[in-house]
């Protein structure tokens, strides 16, 4: 019953993949309508929440197999804990928030199958969350990073256009870069830049057109240390600064980008998970004599 659910729920997912926009602007009125208080959490620009709404779909259309991609989930919800100060007692409001959402949209579609399928899923991932978020409250005493931070970042940096050249000048330098340029073997350099551009430009509060996955998912089946995210933050770093930026601006850039690291960094090759049969987790010795650029 839970493959099934989770393959119900994909395929609606899929099916709603050009409507978010409109289903993020129901799902927060539906969530701040069961608990106002909830807008000191959810905080931010439009743009920034339809991304964070964006974000949690992806998840849920990612669970066919769960069980592997549990690290992964476990990972965000550390993240929103350390950042967004999210509470495990917001997980019912947000449930009943995305089923309200779906079933205003989705009208007779919505059918029971259906409703017990996201209800079932939600759960799933949310237990995976919850577990993490209750190992990290005790200790816990960082203050969660204010939604509202970046919201004239994008505008800071010098806009879209600002964005792409950092991002070419970085990945003209991490194609050629020793150690890291193997894991772009075989992959297209402008479609990288692309993606990438569009992802930020999103976390800078700027228009939403990432079309991908979350950091998790796409690097899951990459073991990537922190040894070597230090490395590429120098890259990109430099990459900032040789484009005319402040070493102010640059800060700010790495802060936000370096948001994302816990859903990427691994302890080992076993915590990589795989996408499917046949695949070998990504590996990348480093080479003998190895120095790096910057």
């Amino acid at each position: 019953m839970k493959t099934q659910n989770r393959l119900l729920v994909k395929t609606c997912l899929d099916q709603l993949n050009s409507q978010t926009e409109t289903l993020s602007r129901i799902f927060y009125k539906e969530l701040f309508q069961l608990d106002r208080q909830l807008k000191t959490v959810f905080s931010g620009s439009v743009v920034f929440l339809n991304r964070k709404f964006t974000n949690m779909l992806s998840t849920l259309k990612n669970v066919k197999h769960l069980e592997k991609i549990e690290d992964s989930i476990s990972k965000m919800g550390e993240r929103h804990i350390r950042q967004y100060g999210a509470e495990i007692q917001h997980f019912p409001l947000m449930k009943k928030a995305l089923l309200n959402t779906l079933s205003v949209h989705l009208g007779e579609a919505y059918t029971p199958e259906l409703k017990e399928a996201f209800d079932d899923v939600f759960d799933d991932v949310a237990a995976i969350m919850q577990r993490a978020m209750a190992q990290l409250a005790p200790e816990l005493q960082i203050q969660p990073l204010k939604m509202n931070e970046t919201d004239n970042l994008l505008e800071e940096v010098g806009g879209e256009a600002m964005v792409i050249k950092v991002h070419q000048r970085f990945y003209d330098i991490m194609f050629d870069e020793p150690w890291l340029e193997t894991f772009f073997l075989g992959k297209s350099k402008e479609a990288l830049i692309k993606k990438q551009s569009q992802f930020m430009i999103a976390a800078f509060n700027g228009p939403n057109n990432y079309e991908g996955d979350t950091p998790a998912f796409v690097h899951m089946h990459m073991f990537i240390t922190n040894e070597m995210i230090e490395i590429r933050e120098r890259i990109l770093k430099a990459s900032i600064l040789a484009e005319g930026l402040s070493e102010t601006t640059a800060d700010k850039w790495l802060a936000v980008d370096h948001s994302f690291k816990a859903a990427i960094v691994k302890t080992s090759s076993s915590e990589c998970v795989l996408k499917c049969k046949g695949q070998f987790p990504i590996e990348v010795k480093k080479p003998k004599d190895y120095k790096p650029a910057f």
